[in-house]
């Protein structure tokens, strides 16, 4: 007779089969990152060609009742000096003081992703750590006052509290915005059951609709009076004051103004020529100004450090560029900001500081989670983003305005995008990795030998992994003598790229997954969180022997780029590529 329990597995493992997602293709999991080298070259393939011409038609689609809105879009490589990717729609309906014709250079506003910059100028500063208060660099703060004498946590910011990072991150709890105050706008808001209020409870300044822009005193006299949203890192909170606040605090470091700072040290370096912050361009003729749009040439006073930046597509894209080729921070600092900082209660967005990670596994063929890092920006009709993908090496950039444009079509965009380009990218970074890296590499000396191939799976597959007449996959359970686990479960083993590079040497790391792919879906059905079955990360470098991990391999490369051998490091066996 069956037992319950074994009854139960069956179910178990059946249901598991047929209705949960695996971590990645086959139950596959890779680490987080790039799992084949992104491609040098990715416009020479015909797959990308042909992506970008069906993304090009989705342009056209798309943008084809647009009679008074723009939009460009674009997506660069940094391995090449031309954009992958480049479209622009130029509305019939125009205003006369701006562009006749929208291209590369057309500027716009670009709303938050402003707020990079001011993160940036602060992680340039060696002797600036983003867990420093941020009192140690603004004191004023201290000193604000609140809108009555009542002073506890409920009405004032716990400012001892705030570090540069929290404020970089939507994490210092503190409120959303100072300038967009509605009793600061001329209209009868008891109309619509406010209170009506004196002179004491209004900015008086906004930068928009008549009124002038806030200064830096004006922000000092009134931001106490906003209660805090949340105590410092309980929750991210969007907050535009967050950007001013680090402004500020770069002017204390740096001596300098914000804008003559950021030009000086980001925007001259990546010749960023066309980028501006408290004005617009030298010409209106040199931008995109939407019929009846109000927000173009106003200046939001201080509040322009966090939204006020005007660019264009080619500006943006050697931003883009500059920040994932590490032109303007040094590489480690850059790999620590290309990190998430706090959860939010989407499990598809983490927050950076001060990206917002989009994180999904439906893109690619391999179904492993990719994260992009972005950052959006909205004023008014102007609707922009610009993503950073740094595991293809990508930047995507968006920008629009207009009555048809809003959050929405920029979200779309940069779905068709995605979906519509990063396959082939994928793929193109596959056909140039196979002759670099795959194949059958021997030892004849030790009879060793091994074969890295490719599919739709992550990274290279491992097979015919033999070292001194020794399969080493199917002896692989008895590596484990400190391991509970069983040793005749299935093995699958793959390698993936880790970036540390040595003159002509590169090493990689294998996974070894184990089970198959019904058995990791059990895992998953038995488990009540995502992905339950993925532990690469703290699976790696465990199998050592002699002080080398079993999972190091290390490429030897030729001039050319061209692969010569692998060190088994942990064999002290180095296989020739046959």
């Amino acid at each position: 007779m069956v037992s319950q329990s074994r009854s139960l597995t069956n179910v178990l493992a059946a249901l598991a089969a047929g209705n949960v997602a695996l971590a990645a293709l086959d139950g596959h999991c890779p680490p987080l990152g790039p799992v084949i080298p992104a491609p040098i070259n990715p416009s020479a393939h015909e797959s990308v060609r042909q992506a970008i011409a069906n993304v090009t038609d989705v342009f056209q689609n798309l943008t084809a009742e647009f009679d008074s809105t723009g939009i460009s879009i674009a997506v660069k490589s940094i391995h090449e000096a031309d954009p992958l990717l480049e479209l622009h729609h130029t509305p019939v309906t125009l205003n006369p003081n701006g562009t006749t014709t929208i291209d590369s250079q057309t500027v716009y506003r670009l709303g938050s992703i402003s707020k990079i910059f001011a993160v940036l100028a602060l992680l340039q500063q060696s002797q600036v750590k983003m867990d420093d208060n941020v009192v140690d660099y603004v004191p004023e703060l201290l000193q604000l006052k609140g809108e009555t004498d009542e002073v506890n946590d409920i009405t004032a910011v716990r400012w001892n509290e705030v570090t540069l990072g929290s404020l970089a991150s939507h994490m210092s709890g503190i409120g959303a915005d100072l300038v967009y105050d509605l009793a600061s706008f001329p209209t009868d808001w008891t109309q619509v059951g406010f209170p009506e209020l004196d002179a004491s409870s209004k900015t008086g300044c906004a930068g928009v609709l008549g009124l002038p822009p806030c200064n830096r005193t004006e922000f000092f006299r009134d931001f106490g009076k906003r209660h805090p949203v949340y105590a410092p890192f309980t929750n991210p909170v969007y907050s535009n004051v967050a950007s001013v606040i680090l402004g500020f605090a770069v002017e204390a470091i740096t001596n300098m103004t914000y804008e003559s700072y950021v030009k000086q040290s980001i925007l001259a370096p990546l010749s960023m020529t066309n980028t501006t912050i408290f004005n617009g361009p030298e010409k209106d003729a040199w931008g995109f100004i939407p019929v009846d749009e109000t927000w173009w040439g106003s200046t939001l006073g201080y509040e322009d450090i966090a939204g006020g930046f005007y660019s264009n597509t080619a500006d943006l894209l050697s931003f883009g560029t500059g920040i994932l080729k590490h032109t303007v921070l040094e590489s480690a600092k850059t790999r620590k900001w290309m990190k998430p900082l706090s959860s939010t209660s989407s499990s598809g967005i983490l927050m950076g500081g001060p990206w917002e990670i989009f994180r999904s596994n439906t893109v690619t063929k391999d179904k492993r989670l990719i994260e992009f890092y972005c950052k959006s920006g909205n004023l008014n009709t102007y609707n922009n983003e610009l993503c950073l993908i740094p595991d293809y090496d990508l930047v995507i950039t968006i920008l629009s305005a207009g009555p048809e444009s809003n959050a929405d079509l920029v979200d779309l965009a940069l779905t068709k995008i995605v979906q519509g380009l990063l396959p082939a990218i994928e793929d193109a970074g596959k056909a140039e990795a196979l002759p670099k890296f795959g194949g059958t590499y021997v030892d004849d000396t030790t009879n060793s030998t091994l074969t890295l191939s490719l599919d739709d799976a992550p990274g290279f597959a491992v097979s015919n992994w033999i070292v001194r007449d020794v399969d080493v996959i199917k002896n692989y359970g008895n590596f484990g003598v400190l391991s509970s686990s069983p040793e005749d479960r299935k093995v699958s083993i793959r390698l993936y790229p880790t970036n540390l590079i040595s003159g002509c040497h590169t090493a990689w790391r294998a996974v070894f997954d184990i089970g198959t792919p019904e058995e990791i879906a059990q895992k998953e059905a038995n488990s009540f969180w995502t992905d339950a079955s993925c532990n690469t990360w703290g699976a790696m470098d465990r199998l050592t022997y002699g002080f080398r991990s079993m999972d190091e391999f290390v490429f030897s490369l030729a001039g050319d780029g061209s692969t010569q051998s692998i060190d088994l490091r942990t064999f002290r066996v180095e296989l020739k590529k046959a």
